[in-house]
């Protein structure tokens, strides 16, 4: 336990957050497609599209706040192409598993035609500066832990809360209904297509959000792959919340936390890399045995409405 505690520092505090911010993009992003029945299995690419975008703005306009406006437009374009797919009744799972192949490609090509290499791009930008907190100035404990992060770290908790509010307004009734029960809410005359479209656009603009805050907020480089698994962590993480605003940032911080641990063992202790390293993907196997359990023991089927899976469940027993 004493040990525990001495990793649990206000610098592991900081870096958790720093690490949740992308990831609840991407949860964000997930839950939102998901909300309204579809299944967006593309968070990667759009977080890939993110940063590799937002930086080279940053880089063209010497702008932070241009950058993060242009790489969520790139990351709306993005939710649009799938919204296209979806629309022409295109498989989305097959097409999200070709789009995240196929803009790690395209990102490194590009890197070779335009930045010389295929490993880093390291351009001379500054990344978005961090904001301190006045009213949070002066407090023994929250104060070190809750100010001084970029605008996308606030940003991202911000929407988090602004979507738990959204499902109290029309928008988000609209948004609900054509997610459980699609037919129903054809008939009360909510345009299925139009909500569906609008998600999966916000969708993309929320993950490649998460996807500069790599970039433009923190780093300042792009290099081969960045996102890393991110955008599928993500996915996780919705799971783990069952798409519901009030659970995604525990589920979030529970993998951001998750990474920051891991970082501080490796210079606090003697363990092997490697193995200290699978601390994060541990914690995602375990998640993903976890929702996979609680689907089975709930008996759910995939887009039917509540009643229905209700009933059919109870048939099952």
């Amino acid at each position: 336990m004493d040990f525990l505690l001495a990793l649990l520092t206000p610098e592991l505090i900081h870096n958790g957050i720093q690490l949740t911010t992308p990831i609840l993009f991407g949860a964000l992003a997930a839950a939102l497609s998901s909300r309204a029945g579809v299944l967006n299995l593309a968070i990667e690419a759009k977080m890939l599209v993110g940063a590799f975008v937002g930086l080279v703005a940053l880089d063209g306009t010497g702008s932070q706040l241009l950058a993060v406006v242009i790489a969520a437009l790139a990351g709306a374009l993005t939710g649009g192409l799938m919204a296209l797919a979806h629309r022409v009744g295109v498989d989305l799972i097959v097409f999200a598993i070709g789009l995240n192949m196929l803009l790690l490609e395209l990102s490194i090509y590009l890197m070779r035609q335009f930045f010389g290499g295929v490993g880093v791009w390291t351009p001379d930008v500054a990344t978005l500066p961090s904001i301190p907190l006045p009213f949070l100035e002066g407090v023994p404990v929250l104060g070190p832990l809750l100010s001084g992060y970029n605008a996308l770290v606030y940003l991202a908790f911000a929407l988090a809360a602004a979507f738990g509010l959204l499902f109290r307004y029309r928008p988000g009734r609209h948004l609900l209904a054509v997610g459980e029960a699609p037919g129903a809410a054809a008939a009360a005359g909510i345009s299925v297509e139009r909500v569906q479209t609008l998600s999966l656009v916000g969708s993309g603009a929320l993950a490649a959000l998460g996807g500069a805050f790599l970039t433009v907020g923190e780093l300042g480089l792009f290099a081969r792959n960045m996102t890393d698994g991110a955008g599928w962590i993500a996915i996780t993480a919705a799971l783990l919340a069952v798409n519901r605003p009030v659970f995604l940032v525990p589920a979030s911080l529970l993998f951001g936390f998750s990474d920051a641990f891991a970082i501080r063992l490796q210079s606090t202790t003697d363990l092997p890399q490697v193995l200290v390293q699978l601390i994060p993907m541990a914690a995602t196997l375990l998640v993903l045995g976890f929702v996979g359990y609680r689907g089975l023991r709930a008996k759910e089927t995939l887009g039917l409405p509540r009643r229905a899976r209700r009933q059919l469940a109870g048939a099952l027993r």
